[in-house]
C-alpha cells in the first residue's frame, strides 16, 4: 500500500502533510512517515481541541515520542506548533469505513468532516483503509465531506471531483 501512495503526484509535490498515528485497526503508515520526513516533508497531527468539536493540525519535532494518548485514547501531539490548515497541502484521513464514491464513516466526532469543509479546503484529502473497509453502503449524513482519493492494498480509487470538491478548491482561490 505503501508503494502506492508513494507513487501519488500529489503526495510527492507536498511540503506539508497531515497524517494520523494509527489505531490498532487501522493501516500503519509510520514508516511511509518516516520517508516523507526524510525528504524534508513537514509532518503534522490532528489535536482535538476541548469539548468544542474542533481538530488543530500540529507539528511535533519527533513523532515517535512527540504523541501522547490523549482524547478518545488518540495519540495528539504533545507541546507541537500550531500550524495554518491553510497550508497542508495532503491530508491521510482515516477511517472505520468508506464507500465507493470516497465517504467515509468515522468514529462519530465529525472532527474530520469539520477540518475539511472548514480549514483546510486547499488540502489533497487522501483516504487509507485496508480493503475490506470499503463497503457499497454506508451511513451517510449532510455534513460527511468525501476525500479526493481513497488508497487501500488493492487499489487507487480517485473520485470524481464533484460539487463538494470543486466548492473546497474555489474557496482556496478566493482568499
Amino acid at each position: 500500500m505503501t508503494a502506492k501512495l508513494r507513487k501519488m503526484p500529489e503526495l510527492r509535490r507536498a511540503r506539508i502533510v497531515m497524517a494520523f498515528a494509527p489505531l490498532a485497526d487501522e493501516v500503519d503508515i509510520k514508516p511511509l512517515l518516516e520517508e516523507l520526513t526524510s525528504q524534508g516533508k513537514r509532518i503534522v497531527f490532528p489535536a482535538l481541541v476541548g469539548g468544542e468539536g474542533r481538530m488543530d493540525a500540529h507539528e511535533v519535532g519527533d513523532f515517535k515520542t512527540g504523541l501522547k494518548p490523549g482524547r478518545f485514547g488518540l495519540l495528539q501531539p504533545v507541546n507541537g506548533i500550531p500550524v495554518d490548515p491553510r497550508r497542508i497541502d495532503f491530508i491521510f484521513v482515516p477511517a472505520v469505513a468508506y464507500n465507493r464514491t470516497g465517504h467515509r464513516l468515522g468514529r462519530g466526532g465529525g472532527y474530520y468532516d469539520r477540518f475539511l469543509a472548514g480549514r483546510a479546503t486547499s488540502a489533497f484529502s487522501c483516504g487509507v483503509a485496508f480493503e475490506c473497509q470499503v463497503l457499497d453502503e454506508i451511513p451517510l449524513r449532510e455534513h460527511d465531506c468525501a476525500v479526493d482519493a481513497l488508497v487501500t492494498e488493492k487499489a487507487v480509487r480517485r473520485f470524481s471531483p464533484g460539487a463538494e470538491f470543486l466548492q473546497r478548491r474555489r474557496r482556496k482561490y478566493d482568499k
